[in-house]
């Protein structure tokens, strides 16, 4: 006579763990120690590495790129550019200002103008004469403020101030 088996198993004798009541981490343990433990290092480590790359990915990205797109929250190395252009439109439309206002430098030379074209109007017979030197006055200091212009810029430009030989 045979003796009675009892435990896990005992009812199925093609079971693939023989009777064994051990847990099945060890188990795994059991039939491959090298897997198990490179498994149970492995696993988490790269898990952190993983967490570790995007975490700096998105540093990059945040950096690059700000918190969000134009010049809204933290800005970004893109958005340089951007928030420069939108200074100096800035920066040009109050100093150009408006002739119809008659705000910033358009302004005064509009009014610079309107009084010109005032005094020509009562000179009576004089009146083109004084038109015609109001107009080489205005072309003159377009021409200087223009070269001014070009010479600082030709200045804040490394290397422009050579090719152009000032």
């Amino acid at each position: 006579m045979s003796t009675p088996v009892y435990g896990p198993g005992a009812d199925d004798p093609d079971s693939g763990d023989g009777g064994s009541d051990l847990p099945e981490t060890l188990q795994r343990f059991a039939s491959s120690p090298t897997g198990f433990i490179l498994g149970a290092i492995l696993s988490p480590l790269l898990r952190g590495l993983n967490n570790i790359v995007v975490t700096f990915l998105d540093l990059i990205t945040f950096v690059f790129q700000g918190s969000s797109p134009g010049l809204v929250g933290t800005l970004g190395l893109v958005d340089i550019p951007l928030f420069i252009g939108t200074e100096l439109i800035e920066i040009g439309a109050t100093i150009g200002g408006s002739s119809v206002e008659g705000t910033g430098l358009l302004g005064i030379v509009s009014t610079v103008i309107d009084a010109g074209t005032a005094f020509a109007s009562i000179g009576g017979p004089l009146a083109p004469i004084i038109l015609a030197g109001e107009v080489v006055v205005v072309v003159y200091v377009f021409a200087f403020v223009t070269e001014r212009i070009v010479l600082v810029i030709a200045d804040a430009v490394p290397g422009l101030a050579g090719i152009l030989g000032t």
